[in-house]
């Protein structure tokens, strides 16, 4: 089959499938990741053959598309923050909203060597992007999921060249959480898991089938973590240090009430991309 060829292959067969606006976005990661070929070439050359290899990874690729997988755990790899993230199912797959929150979070760093703790880090996209992002900074990412660490490690030998983020194996409910620490932080960040596990039932497939659980849910508390978190920041943070937190959207009033109760200060509710209020950051003065 030629390029022209291919391509109405491809959207052909997942034409009848709930993906909406998502297929020409999928087609031109494939292009990238998987055939990496530049999307303007490829429209220009429709004559040209697709070589055999190709034709059976995009096969593939649709079997995986049709069972609702990710494309980003399909193939392996995401996009964030300007930088190209390795992706399976045991971290989430890094979304636009918390490019957000590390943008912000950039915004405050500004001798640049400031020390920042990410919790929850999952594939690293966080503390990755904010060390690529300020070099100077000393940045610490902890995660229960060892699978996850391992990931995470392995984006920061890539995308930074070494493994100059610290990966710690930690649990955030752990009363001992604060023990390994022998320093303290100007800026704490966290992507936790928000989603109640009544819940459950209102996740499109493609999420709760595939993306890891233990980095979705938390119990039937949705301020579970963000409490366990804000008390452990309390001894973390250096005088006037920063706290961030993405939030979910129905739940940021009850996160900012319970910042303010734990005397946290200049609590503020920032909006994303889509107006939605998913992220607050707040000021710990002892």
């Amino acid at each position: 089959m030629n390029n022209s060829q291919i391509q109405k292959y491809f959207f052909n067969e997942l034409s009848s499938f709930n993906y909406k606006n998502e297929l020409a976005a999928i087609w031109k990661q494939i292009l990238e990741f998987v055939f990496f070929m530049n999307p303007v070439v490829f429209i220009t050359q429709p004559q040209e053959e697709m070589d055999e290899e190709k034709v059976r990874k995009l096969e593939y690729i649709i079997l995986g598309l049709k069972k609702f997988e990710p494309i980003q755990y399909i193939i392996g790899k995401a996009w964030f923050c300007d930088s190209i993230f390795i992706v399976d199912p045991s971290v989430l797959i890094p979304r636009p909203e918390t490019e957000e929150l590390v943008y912000i979070v950039c915004e405050y760093i500004i001798e640049g060597s400031e020390n920042v703790l990410d919790i929850g880090t999952g594939s690293g996209c966080i503390a990755i992007s904010i060390k690529k992002n300020k070099p100077k900074s000393y940045v610490v990412a902890v995660d229960i999921s060892e699978d996850a660490l391992n990931v995470a490690t392995n984006n920061a030998t890539q995308i930074l060249g070494n493994t100059s983020v610290s990966f710690i194996n930690r649990d955030i409910l752990k009363p001992d959480f604060t023990d390994i620490f022998n320093i303290k932080f100007d800026i704490i960040v966290s992507n936790p898991p928000y989603i109640p596990l009544n819940e459950k039932e209102t996740i499109s497939e493609n999420v709760l089938d595939f993306e890891p659980h233990l980095a979705l849910f938390c119990d039937t508390d949705p301020l579970q973590f963000y409490k366990a978190i804000a008390m452990q920041a309390q001894k973390l943070l250096n005088p006037k240090g920063m706290l961030f937190f993405e939030v979910h959207e129905n739940f940021w009033e009850e996160v900012k009430k319970m910042l303010v109760e734990m005397d946290f200060n200049e609590v503020e509710v920032i909006q994303d991309f889509q107006g939605k209020n998913r992220i607050i950051k707040a000021k710990y003065t002892l």
